[in-house]
């Protein structure tokens, strides 16, 4: 169990921007920590390639990009606890983060704790997670080599993945409910590319069949109902706050739950932070997430020794 031992800054988030909001921390003199219930590093971490940090020319290995982080965390000094929060008392002068290992008491807290995805909401969806349903082809792209995949979705994250997936899957079948992409345009380029890709435009999922794994899908395109023989399907439906410690409704979010902050990355409550994908913000990258981090933890110190 945790000791009662309060810090300067309690990190919530142990992917880029908890990561970044650290390093800045330890450099302006904070206490701080990191609590991470997954792998520290975050999402890019089963990613398989990052090609759009800066000072990488070739790109790096989404779990290599996680383990420099996690070192120079450590170099500094600062402890990463691996426990999941629960609830979080946000309101007093003195913030409580309430986890299964105890509680961390902050003069400030950031949060920064990411999104998770969409589920589609379809027959068979929950039954099947795992068993040829999944939300991340990086993760599990290898277990589809050879065979005939879906890829539900039309924006960056669904053309990314079809790319990827590419290298394995023998037939890829791009579902999307509209008749034109979201994503932007050399990606859209790229995955039209793809001999293997055969886009169904104007369709939707009704259902995903399988015993013990995916065996085809159920779906309806422009009003006809069909069926696919699949053995997995990726679902990119969107992404939602990872937020569900924040029971109360005491931090001003925008309607789909993303927290707002001002460009100092504070939220509506005084002392607390937001950065990375958790925020209301334009563009989610590992770039701007390590800004935010770096921009809220600055703003801490700014808060604490005022």
């Amino acid at each position: 169990m945790v000791q009662n031992q309060q810090y300067d800054l309690v990190i919530i988030g142990g992917g880029p921007a908890g990561a970044a909001a650290a390093l800045y921390a330890a450099r302006a003199g904070l206490s701080a920590v990191i609590l991470e219930q997954m792998t520290f590093g975050g999402e890019i971490v089963a990613t398989d390639r990052l090609d759009n940090y800066p000072a990488f020319p070739d790109g790096i290995a989404g779990a290599e990009f996680g383990m420099l982080l996690q070192q120079q965390i450590e170099n500094l000094n600062v402890p990463i606890h691996s426990v999941q929060v629960e609830k979080v008392s946000l309101t007093k002068e003195t913030k409580e983060v309430i986890t299964t290992a105890g509680v961390y008491a902050g003069k400030t807290v950031l949060i920064a704790t990411g999104t998770e995805p969409n589920l589609l909401g379809v027959e068979g969806e929950i039954e099947l997670r795992g068993h040829g349903v999944s939300y991340c082809a990086t993760c599990d792209a290898a277990f589809f080599r050879g065979k005939a995949v879906a890829v539900v979705g039309g924006g960056n994250a669904a053309l990314e993945e079809t790319i990827f997936l590419a290298r394995f899957a023998a037939k890829i079948y791009l579902i999307h409910r509209r008749d034109q992409f979201r994503g932007v345009k050399g990606l859209q380029e790229k995955v039209l590319s793809l001999p293997q890709v055969e886009v169904l435009w104007n369709t939707t999922v009704s259902k995903i069949e399988g015993e013990k794994k995916v065996s085809s899908l159920q779906i309806v395109r422009e009003g006809q109902r069909g069926q696919l023989s699949v053995d997995g399907l990726f679902i990119y439906a969107g992404r939602k706050p990872n937020a569900a410690f924040l029971e109360d409704p005491v931090i001003k979010v925008d309607e789909s739950g993303f927290i707002i902050t001002n460009e100092k990355m504070e939220t509506s409550l005084p002392g607390v932070y937001a950065a990375g994908d958790i925020r209301h913000k334009f563009l989610r990258q590992v770039v701007t997430a390590v800004s935010d981090g770096a921009v809220a933890a600055t703003a801490a110190a700014q808060y604490i020794f005022s």
